[in-house]
């Protein structure tokens, strides 16, 4: 109510209105498209992140897996498994300093043995994210026969694998290289 000028009540009515049906409908539309344009960038972020940590995690174990093997080969006084020329095993077995190291796979982690069995039980070079796919040691002999001496090597072959159930973040990396025994 409002007084007018002769002080008599005048009823206005409001002209204040909620929003249409079509209007809200609208409105509700305009939300779930942001929040489903947002929700797929957030997804996406995600499932990179996912793989450019499975593919570090791999690469990381593999490079490790190497640089411990190669770092032992180079030292080592000799080679016992595998034990002859084109002779190819899945475990590498070397006199290191005057024990024997041994390398093997066993529950699909890479693992080092100083004296004794190679087993689940032996020490860890690969983490539990990876998995060891492929693990092969080759003896590999050059006979030079001028100078009467015979260089021996080991081509190391791994393969890993990350551990995830999740098909986005499956990566794989394999490497091949050969050391020289001194």
């Amino acid at each position: 109510y409002i007084m007018s000028k002769n002080n008599k009540p005048k009823i206005i009515k409001d002209l204040r209105v909620g929003f249409s049906l079509l209007e809200l409908l609208v409105y509700v539309a305009i939300v779930a498209a942001v929040t489903l344009f947002f929700s797929e960038v957030f997804i996406s972020l995600n499932k990179g992140r996912g793989q450019v940590l499975a593919k570090n995690e791999v690469n990381s174990s593999l490079r490790f897996a190497f640089q411990k093997i190669m770092q032992d080969l180079k030292s080592a006084s000799s080679v016992s498994v595998p034990a002859v020329a084109g002779a190819t095993s899945t475990s590498l077995t070397a006199q290191v300093s005057g024990s024997d190291v041994t390398y093997c796979v066993s529950s699909g982690i890479l693992r080092r043995q100083v004296v004794g069995v190679c087993d689940d039980s032996s020490p860890t070079i690969t983490s539990d994210k990876v998995t060891v796919g492929t693990s092969t040691f080759s003896r590999l002999e050059n006979i030079k026969k001028v100078l009467g001496e015979t260089f021996v090597s080991i081509e190391i072959n791994l393969g890993i694998n990350y551990n995830s159930g999740s098909p986005d973040f499956q990566y794989s990396e394999s490497k091949k290289s050969t050391v020289g025994l001194r």
